[in-house]
């Protein structure tokens, strides 16, 4: 090998390497992100069928918005009222099939709920898409947004 192409593997070696610790590190800080923000998830989901109104209150940013499946618009303080009066109850809980996607302190996470909730009288027994918004404030996760809606069910 001649040493003009020795010089090049060499170059090349320097500029790939840092590009392949940053690309470990990076996978390794979303994976690590993802489970912070799966714990949060699996705070709020006990703390909404307990109605554990302190964890909800944590958890949801005081400006949260939240669009249900009838595609109403609800306030931290709604949503809470809601879990308080007995209003919002999960009769089963199911929820899963996450996907993240990460941008810095930023993550949204969409997923499918199978959950049977009843809400103001009415039960819902048709499975939900659903997209969260978690973002990291003052060191701690917080839901800032919130979307659900049905599937199509075939007849």
């Amino acid at each position: 090998m001649s040493v003009g192409r020795l010089l090049l593997v060499i170059v090349l070696i320097a500029f790939a390497c840092p590009r392949i610790v940053k690309a470990q590190s990076d996978a390794s800080s979303q994976a690590s992100i993802q489970q912070e923000v799966l714990k949060v998830e699996a705070e709020r989901d006990e703390a909404m069928q307990k109605a554990d109104m302190a964890v909800l209150n944590r958890i949801y940013a005081d400006n949260v918005v939240i669009v249900n499946t009838r595609g109403l618009s609800l306030t931290k303080a709604q949503r809470l009222g809601d879990f308080q009066s007995g209003d919002l109850k999960f009769l089963s809980f199911d929820q899963g099939d996450y996907s993240f996607h990460i941008y810095g302190d930023n993550v949204i996470l969409n997923g499918r709920a199978n959950s049977v909730v009843q809400f103001h009288g009415k039960v819902n027994r048709i499975p939900r898409k659903f997209t969260l918004t978690y973002i990291k404030l003052n060191g701690e996760w917080r839901l800032v947004a919130q979307n659900e809606t049905l599937i199509d069910q075939p007849q």
